[in-house]
């Protein structure tokens, strides 16, 4: 169905494989294409809880397919070419479902992209993470270098984006860029297991969560106060929320159903 990703069903998720081997991963039109129509059919999926996303053992995503970059010669092709990414990383934010990343070997400049735009980070220990592209007279135009310094500070993000060095999975995690680190082997475990527990959360709930905590990024705290009241008043009719207050009261576990 798909060439250039593989799709595989994990109990209430999916996984998602970056499929070009030749290329590392990279991430050409189809590629972006191919992700974002599997996506939007998992958000459709109402038995689908949870998307893990995934590369190759050595290689998440190594960037930009490079032999398209190449074509780009011109202001108009370089914003277009920007706006690609944008979107479909748009797309996985303001997904309703939660997206792991599950991250071994390199993930460089869209692939790092592609992994901020996901809810939770799981990488190896050994991975090499970075936004190399001012070594190439470019800069991370997916995303990175608006969403690195609001994610672990201008001073770390300027670091990183100025040099164009690769830091390791477990650095990642002393600056709080991603969620955890664990031996290459385990990160698929990890995310499988992280995938099982946010299965048995409401799922309305963690889409508003998801919802509230992106609409109140960019406004005042007042606002998104209020933004997180409009939260709680869309959940306080629904089943789920009259069934985790039963279950409570009852002392058992809750049957979430979506509802």
């Amino acid at each position: 169905m798909y060439e250039t990703i593989l799709v595989a069903r994990e109990g209430y998720g999916i996984l998602v494989t970056l499929n070009r081997p030749a290329q590392m991963n990279a991430l050409s039109r189809t590629l972006l294409r191919e992700l974002s129509q599997a996506l939007k059919e998992a958000e459709d999926n109402s038995e689908i809880r949870s998307i893990i996303i995934s590369g190759a053992e050595k290689y998440f995503c190594a960037g930009a397919d490079i032999g398209e970059v190449n074509q780009v010669k011109s202001p108009f092709a370089g914003y277009t070419h920007s706006k690609e990414f944008q979107k479909l990383f748009s797309e996985m934010e303001a997904l309703k479902k939660p997206i792991i990343a599950a991250v071994r070997g390199l993930a460089l400049g869209g692939g790092l992209e592609l992994m901020l735009a996901c809810d939770f980070r799981l990488v190896a220990e050994d991975a090499r993470l970075g936004l190399p592209e001012v070594n190439i007279g470019a800069l991370p135009a997916g995303g990175g270098t608006v969403k690195l310094p609001r994610i672990v500070g201008a001073a770390k993000a300027k670091e990183m984006l100025f040099l164009g060095e690769t830091i390791t999975g477990r650095q990642a995690v002393e600056i709080g860029l991603v969620n955890k680190a664990v031996p290459a082997d385990q990160v698929l475990d990890e995310a499988r297991t992280l995938a099982r527990r946010l299965a048995e959360k409401p799922p309305l709930v963690l889409q508003v969560i998801k919802a509230v905590i992106r609409a109140s990024a960019a406004v005042d705290q007042q606002t998104a106060m209020d933004i997180e009241a409009k939260g709680l008043a869309m959940l306080a009719s629904t089943e789920d929320f009259a069934e985790g207050s039963a279950a409570f009261l009852e002392k058992r576990k809750p049957n979430f159903r979506g509802r």
